[in-house]
């Protein structure tokens, strides 16, 4: 299968004449020990790595409850992994496997090789890995990998795995980053990786943006957020808080004096309220103002009944926090139907199972009272819902209007900009719509060398996105610096792999579904405390044996130069063997089976 010399790789030299490079040797991957972290693909300098995902047969209804599958859905589902989910990078398959394993520091390396914010991620991510988990889907439930995030993280920071050394720095130009909050962070700590001196301003004197101001403790604590934010600038990024940018200094006046490139990540921290006659009676918030008053500590003014207008993540929260103030009635209202809420399905089950009562499908119309104090909301039922470039656009009957009785309500329908942060800096185009124009391959704005990312380029309240657009921006940064383009690495689609790796789940060991520790609803509403607990090693090492390898790498031979990095790099060491390479046929021939 193998031969015994050295084969020509024929490449070309600047003059245009062929080059020949001896290879030596070549990597053999043993795929049963492969556990698809994605380490070697990554390190690869020549891009000849490659994910391959195994079919997983569901022709026949004893292998599992779920439907059958034929066999073009089967071939289709290949196309699909928890990696390509992960908006930021990760290839949880790996860091799952290790777990499994009990190789809990070597998952750490591999969270924190992408991920610079992993303890918080490991409480609010979005999950999408977890919906694309083919377990889940096929199966009987996804693996619980955000809640493995969060084990790997608490244990590094109580076995003192978590990293100490100071960012390198390689280069002489300095970036300034605005906004201390997810997405700001992220990016100083990517570009400071990079070996960029990073200075980061906030107007608050604290770190974490909105998370420390509007995130709920029973979902996030903020020992949590300071424990993340605090390890990055440990390592050498500048925090300056109580700046407030915009006037003095401006973004102009930063870029002329000690920074090279300035990178805006403010967020959008003003809240919506829409144009309902009433929407300024007393008993009338926007969610930022509220949530902000509550985690501050302020003392906000609730009565018996209240009403949040919004269906995503935010009115959940918003909702959930009312009822820890002790509103005994709290409702929660939105225009999108059961099946069309915004909020995640664990935010709507948690919320509902606290005692929220939903009202779909209904449109407010005006908020009335006595004395300019809220009384009631009126409402109209939706017959007709879309989602549009424009918003969202939805019929009602008014004919059926009804009431709702309350005392407060809480807008969540959306978060703005304040374009303030762009004052006296001439260049920067703000369209109508308050959004600020850039570059949607670079995120550049309409200024040279100023930047943007997190929710300044979309508001999708999402942390995940945030930290992806941060990483994005960062490496965008990084090549307008050094002077060359955007070379952004589209992820290669993966293959599906030779039937003789074929996965029937009826082969699979059987085993339970561990279940996430969580506080009895009776008890979560009378306090702030954490809602979700950490899991028990034990028990995250069993569940995590669940995971059915859908994935693994393999090589390209005819793209591999046998540097051995793959070998070197392998968190495993022995996935990855380096033998005599292949002759050309033995290539070919391989390219052909694998395709």
């Amino acid at each position: 299968m193998h031969s015994t010399g050295p084969i020509d790789l024929r490449l070309s030299r600047p003059d245009g004449e062929p080059a020949s490079l001896k290879k030596n040797v070549s990597p053999v991957m043993r795929t049963d020990r492969c556990v698809n972290c994605g380490t070697c693909l990554k390190a690869c300098p020549t891009g000849a790595m490659f994910e391959l995902q195994r079919q997983i047969c569901r022709l026949c209804p004893d292998c599992a409850e779920s439907p059958i599958m034929f066999p073009r859905d089967m071939e289709a589902l290949t196309a699909e992994s928890c990696a390509l989910s992960c908006p930021i990078g990760h290839y949880p398959e790996g860091y799952v496997n290790l777990v499994a394993a009990g190789e809990f520091e070597k998952a750490w390396e591999l969270i924190t090789a992408v991920n610079p914010l992993p303890g918080v991620l490991g409480r609010i991510c979005s999950r999408p890995c977890e919906d694309a988990c083919k377990r889940g889907k096929l199966i009987d439930a996804p693996l619980p990998i955000r809640a493995m995030k969060r084990l790997v993280s608490d244990m590094a920071h109580s076995q003192g795995w978590v990293r100490k050394g100071r960012y390198p720095r390689t280069y002489d130009e300095c970036v300034a980053v605005i906004g201390a909050g997810p997405a700001g962070i992220a990016a100083a700590h990517y570009l400071a990786g990079a070996g960029y001196e990073v200075v980061v301003h906030d107007a608050s004197p604290d770190l974490g943006g909105m998370l420390t101001k509007t995130v709920p403790s029973f979902r996030l604590p903020s020992d949590i957020i300071r424990r993340d934010f605090e390890a990055l600038l440990e390592r050498g990024i500048t925090f300056r808080p109580n700046v407030e940018v915009g006037r003095n200094p401006s973004i102009a006046g930063l870029l002329g004096a000690e920074f090279d490139a300035v990178l805006v990540a403010t967020g959008a921290p003003k809240g919506v309220k829409l144009g309902l006659p009433g929407a300024d009676f007393m008993g009338v918030f926007t969610a930022v103002d509220f949530m902000t008053s509550v985690k501050a500590g302020y003392p906000v003014r609730t009565g018996a009944k209240a009403l949040v207008i919004g269906g995503g993540s935010v009115a959940t929260d918003v909702a959930r926090t009312l009822l820890r103030l002790g509103v005994g009635d709290v409702s929660l209202a939105c225009v999108e139907g059961e099946c069309e809420m915004p909020a995640f399905s664990w935010e709507l089950e948690e919320a509902q199972d606290e005692g929220v009562r939903f009202i779909n499908s209904a449109a407010p119309v005006a908020i009335g009272g006595d004395w300019q104090k809220v009384q009631w909301v009126e409402l109209d039922p939706v017959t007709r819902f879309a989602c549009t470039e424009e918003g969202i656009r939805c019929d009602t009957d008014s004919a059926r209007r009804f009431r709702v009785e309350a005392d407060t309500v809480v807008f969540a329908v959306g978060q703005r900009l304040d374009t303030g942060v762009f004052e006296h800096t001439p260049g920067i185009e703000i369209n109508a719509k308050g959004r600020v124009v850039f570059n949607p391959d670079t995120q550049m704005t309409t200024l040279a060398g100023v930047f943007v990312a997190g929710d300044v380029v979309e508001a999708k309240g999402s942390v995940v996105q945030a930290v992806a657009s941060a990483r994005r921006a960062a490496f965008a940064i990084d090549a307008y610096l050094r002077g060359r383009p955007v070379l952004e690495k589209i992820p290669d689609p993966v293959r599906g792999a030779p039937l003789a790796e074929k996965i029937f789940p009826v082969r699979l060991e059987k085993l339970a579904v561990a279940g996430l520790p969580t506080m009895a609803p009776e008890y979560a509403v009378g306090c702030f405390d954490e809602v979700e607990a950490a899991m028990d090693p034990g028990e995250a090492r069993e569940d995590a044996r669940r995971c059915m390898k859908c994935g693994y790498v393999d090589v390209r031979h005819e793209l591999c130069i046998g540097c051995g990095t793959c070998a070197r790099v392998c968190p495993r060491g022995d996935v990855i063997r380096l033998e005599s390479p292949r002759p050309q046929g033995a290539l070919e021939q391989d390219t052909e089976v694998r395709s």
